[in-house]
């Protein structure tokens, strides 16, 4: 038999082995930071903590063993127990039940102001630092003050405030179409709180874009794009704004931490979300009056928020390590 001819199963046409081949192509920058992040065990912890909150806040009805608003008035203030593993408030309600519903509202505000602040912020601080001259001075001057009132108190404040505005404009709305949903008290509740911390979580990502536009706008192919005639809005979509990603990824993830306890906190002050709406916030509040005899009520939501909050904290801090050059290098 001729053997001159039989090429080994592992040698590729080009003489080099199939596996050297596959192992010279080269990773992407997001199969590397999806790499060193899977690699990182704080950074994993959190996202099995954050996934078993989506998940939880998802089937949340069908998870809790009694309806949230149910009120059994023979189980009134009962301790943990087979039949309520966190107990039951002054009301006869399943603890259990409530910071289940309770997580679906903190991760539903969270959602809503951390995508929205984002946007808004990459959208402004993009525009700003791509324009300059008066119109970044103006933004910049917006940003700074804004910041430096303290961010609870100012959420506060617009949320006291606007909070009537609100109520009529969905009064208003409910006359000329009729949809029920406007009259719901806790959905109102909702819109201003989303509405009162909005205002003021856009600053640190439009701070964040503002400071890496104006870096990014002076490289090489920002200049050939502006002298081939391309318009400021598409650079800043097609250039600009991929560019930051992997950072507002970042700042997302940190602020969905920073959304929940700033829900908790307007709650917690009775100007968040209203009853009968669950809420982490309101729990601890209606719980510290009894919380010598009966700490259930404030260790359940309490312990709750801080293992959500710190699992978020680490999530976002080994995401920083996978998508920063600079760590991603060490």
């Amino acid at each position: 038999m001729d053997t001159s001819t039989i090429v080994p199963a592992d040698i590729s046409p080009g003489g080099a082995p199939a596996g050297a081949r596959r192992a010279k192509r080269s990773r992407s920058f997001w199969d590397d930071a999806w790499y060193k992040f899977r690699h990182n065990w704080a950074g994993m912890a959190g996202l099995t903590v954050f996934v078993l909150l989506c998940l939880a806040a998802i089937f949340a009805k069908q998870i809790a063993p009694y309806d949230y608003l149910e009120q059994d008035w023979t189980a009134i203030l009962q301790p943990p127990s087979a039949a309520h593993i966190m107990g039951t408030d002054d009301l006869g309600r399943d603890i259990f039940s409530r910071v289940l519903m309770g997580g679906r509202t903190a991760l539903m505000v969270a959602m809503a102001i951390s995508l929205t602040g984002a946007i808004v912020g990459l959208l402004v601080g993009a525009f700003s630092a791509f324009a300059g001259g008066k119109v970044d001075a103006l933004v910049v001057w917006v940003i700074d003050g804004v910041m430096t009132f303290p961010a609870i108190w100012l959420a506060a404040f617009v949320s006291v405030a606007t909070a009537p505005a609100l109520k009529n404009l969905a009064g208003s709305l409910y006359n000329a179409t009729g949809w029920e949903f406007l009259r719901n008290e806790v959905m109102i509740s909702y819109a201003v709180v989303v509405f009162a911390i909005g205002m003021i979580n856009w600053t640190w990502p439009a701070r964040l874009v503002r400071s890496q536009v104006l870096s990014l706008r002076e490289r090489e192919f920002i200049e050939a794009t502006l002298a081939l005639g391309a318009r400021p809005r598409w650079i800043i979509m097609k250039h600009l704004v991929p560019n930051v990603l992997g950072s507002m990824i970042v700042l997302v993830t940190l602020s969905f931490g920073n959304a929940m306890l700033f829900e908790s906190s307007l709650s917690y002050l009775g100007i968040g979300i209203r009853p009968p709406g669950a809420s982490w916030g309101a729990m601890i509040f209606q719980g510290m009056s009894k919380v010598r005899t009966h700490p259930y009520l404030v260790l359940a939501p309490g312990i709750t928020l801080a293992v959500v909050v710190l699992a978020l904290q680490f999530m976002g801090d080994a995401l920083n390590d996978a998508l920063n050059p600079k760590s991603r290098n060490k």
